[in-house]
């Protein structure tokens, strides 16, 4: 027996520091993780998305010292002042000056970027809490997006498990409800740690559009079109979802007919009763497809141009060329990769459209919510203008992260798949929303 003792007392010796580190940390994240474990759900999606804020506020701030020259400021920026550049300026224009009643003109007398590109309920509401509490704008517009931020991930959560749980359903498996949480915590984490992330505690609106859109969609899955129509609302005044979204819950409302329909043929009058049993989903799904129509009609009757928000949209374009759908896209592929361009935007084309009808997104994803994807998918193909911008306007897509969370149940796959999503934070914020002068001048927009 003293013979084992002195062998043991040698063994544990002879281990270095950084090793009894290393055991003492490995001890320190089993203990969290099992206390993590016993905690709420709620807590544990606030807790990580707390973890997420925490990463983005880091990138930032670091960066932001590393700011020598901008249009904001000449030097180094802190925090604050870092994430209230680029659209976040437009934003405080309109939260403070409302909306111009004339079009800006370029020396062409085409019509110049103004502030009818930005939807109106993030400035109003960022306003509103500036006049209740006193605190400057700068204040409240980055912590308006944080604070629905959180609101996103619990939604999210909500969603994420509610998919899980479908897809165990029509599997005819019951993983249990531990299974269930698992997954669509990893999922939340995806989203929360993905690149281009940090711009949900900015100054910017997609934080509150993402809150609206995800709440919609819970309620589209759910089948509660009533509920749906507040958060749809929102969503289509906050940010430009609100015609992918219409579409998306219009063909869901066909696809409902349909089956409803089928199921009572050969009876006579089955289209009529399927629609009477459909029919106030149909008057729902009009009614959001008549949300996306508030803003530009808004910028038509302030300015007296029909094409107020439209003329707007293609200020940003290159020579302020009007929308031609698919056509940026296959312009952008010529000019950065030659003639063989077209092709490989098809080539990825495809690859991403048979990711979409693979196994394993059908199975994680409802049919509605599948549909929200195909939908702004082709939205932005025809009518978005590719560029540096577009990263950030993938960011709707947050659904695509469940199917690959779902690919594998390894911890570490799912731990690279957070990991490599922080990491890319890094290059997002350092490369596009850090301000580097163009030779031409300006910058790429985030």
């Amino acid at each position: 027996m003293q013979d084992n003792r002195s062998e043991g007392q040698g063994s544990a010796a002879t281990l270095s520091t950084l090793d009894r580190l290393s055991l003492r940390l490995n001890e320190i994240a089993f203990r969290l993780a099992l206390h993590f474990g016993r905690w709420p759900a709620a807590v544990q999606v606030m807790l990580v998305y707390l973890a997420s804020r925490i990463v983005s506020w880091f990138i930032f701030s670091t960066v932001g010292l590393q700011q020598t020259f901008s249009p904001w400021k000449q030097g180094a920026m802190s925090y604050g002042e870092f994430v209230m550049m680029w659209d976040a300026d437009w934003y405080q224009k309109i939260s403070q000056q409302g909306y111009p009643q004339t079009l800006p003109l370029d020396a062409n007398g085409r019509v110049a970027q103004n502030e009818w590109a930005f939807y109106p309920l993030y400035p109003l509401l960022a306003r509103t809490l500036v006049t209740v509490t006193g605190l400057p704008y700068e204040t409240v517009a980055p912590a308006l997006s944080l604070l629905a931020g959180f609101g996103v991930a619990w939604l999210l959560y909500r969603l994420f498990r509610l998919c899980c749980q479908r897809a165990s359903d029509s599997l005819g498996t019951d993983r249990g409800e531990e299974r269930w949480h698992t997954t669509a915590l990893w999922a939340v984490a995806a989203v929360s740690f993905c690149g281009v992330a940090p711009v949900l505690q900015t100054g910017y609106a997609e934080s509150l559009g993402l809150l609206f859109l995800i709440w919609t969609l819970l309620y589209l899955v759910q089948g509660s079109y009533t509920l749906m129509l507040v958060p749809a609302l929102f969503a289509a005044l906050t940010r430009p979802v609100g015609v992918p979204l219409g579409a998306a819950v219009g063909m869901w409302w066909m696809v409902c007919w349909l089956r409803d329909y089928s199921a009572r043929r050969p009876q006579r009058g089955a289209a009529l009763a399927a629609l009477g049993t459909t029919g106030w989903q149909l008057i729902s799904a009009v009614m959001v497809c008549a949300f996306a129509f508030i803003h530009p009609a808004h910028a038509w009757l302030v300015t007296g141009r029909i094409d107020a928000y439209t003329a707007t949209e293609t200020a940003w374009r290159a020579g302020g060329e009007h929308v031609l759908p698919f056509m940026p896209w296959v312009h952008q592929s010529q000019h950065y990769l030659g003639v063989a361009g077209p092709l490989v935007l098809t080539l990825l084309l495809l690859l991403f459209f048979a990711g979409l009808l693979s196994r394993t997104v059908r199975l994680s994803l409802p049919l509605p919510l599948l549909l929200w994807v195909w939908s702004y998918t082709l939205y932005m193909l025809m009518f978005f203008n590719p560029q540096s911008s577009t990263f950030r306007l993938l960011l709707p897509l947050f659904a695509l992260y469940l199917p690959l969370v779902m690919l594998s149940s390894s911890r570490a796959y799912r731990g690279l798949l957070v990991l490599s999503g922080a990491a890319m934070q890094f290059g997002w914020v350092g490369w596009l929303w850090h301000w580097k002068q163009l030779p031409g001048g300006g910058d790429y927009p985030p």
